[in-house]
């Protein structure tokens, strides 16, 4: 629609003025964006984007401290298997004592009771070193621990049950003593079947820290996948906004312009009324 001549509303500056605060709202936006160097600095930036970059954010934290877990829980189950690993190297000692026992060429219960004063010590020891091997004052023997190694809450959990390390659980037969040929015999059956049920709960354990170092090296990558989708929704693109910022400071100079001659066209009004 055509107007007249007219003093009271300037179209040609109102016009100006509009760009000019558009331009200006594009130039801020890109400023705000390489400030911050994110792309979406508030709600109104990218809503929806926003709503993804958040839950993200979120399963990144979970995500890298699942990896702290499960190094945590690498450190206590190999806790477990160094305790396991000592009471290892005490059976073998105990059996070579049995055996040494057995032998003929000792004489009644005086000679053998040197050897089983070492020997109940060493029963002893392992019944110490299973209660005392710890974890944070945790008593890893004969217990079960679950581990937290994903951003979901139930599905990425995983669980160890570690078997008990005394001595009455680990042996089948008796350990009592070696005080007599026999006992001593029944000792070295004792032993074994000591020594086959702490290889089977140390194997246990060996395989679930190395299924934890596949866990560990999966939950690094899907952090670092996380991570790219994060930063591809809210991180600014510098080389974008920079040339998004050159755009607006030249749009804002040139708008600023006009203005001032958008407001100085209705003067020629003037030369009318001279007539």
């Amino acid at each position: 629609m055509s107007v007249g001549v007219v003093a009271n509303t300037n179209i040609s500056s109102i016009s100006a003025s509009r760009i000019l605060a558009n331009n200006r709202n594009d130039l801020e936006k890109a400023m705000e964006r390489l400030s911050s160097g994110k792309r979406i600095n508030s709600a109104s930036d990218d809503a929806a984007g926003m709503a993804v970059a958040a839950k993200l954010r979120a399963d990144v934290r979970s995500l890298d401290q699942s990896v702290r877990n499960a190094n945590d829980a690498v450190s206590l189950v190999n806790t477990y298997d160094g305790g396991g690993a000592e009471i290892e190297a005490i059976l073998v000692r105990m059996r070579e004592l049995a055996t040494q026992m057995v032998n003929g060429t000792y004489a009644g219960t005086v000679d053998r009771a040197y050897a089983d004063t070492e020997y109940k010590q060493l029963i002893s020891e392992i019944d110490r070193i299973a209660d005392n091997t710890k974890f944070n004052r945790m008593t890893l023997s004969a217990a079960t621990f679950t581990f937290q190694v994903g951003a979901v809450a139930t599905a990425d959990q995983v669980s160890i049950a570690l078997g008990s390390l005394k001595s009455a659980s680990l042996a089948t037969a008796t350990l009592s003593d070696i005080t007599t040929a026999a006992n001593a015999t029944t000792a070295i059956t004792g032993v074994d079947s000591a020594l086959d049920k702490l290889a089977t709960n140390r194997s246990a354990a060996g395989a679930f820290i190395n299924r934890l170092g596949h866990t560990i090296s999966n939950l690094q990558n899907v952090s670092q996948r996380t991570k790219e989708a994060l930063s591809g929704i809210e991180d600014a693109d510098y080389a974008a906004e920079s040339a998004a910022l050159a755009r607006g400071m030249v749009l804002a100079q040139a708008g600023t312009a006009m203005l001032a001659q958008a407001n100085q066209a209705p003067q020629y009004i003037l030369t009318l009324l001279r007539g």
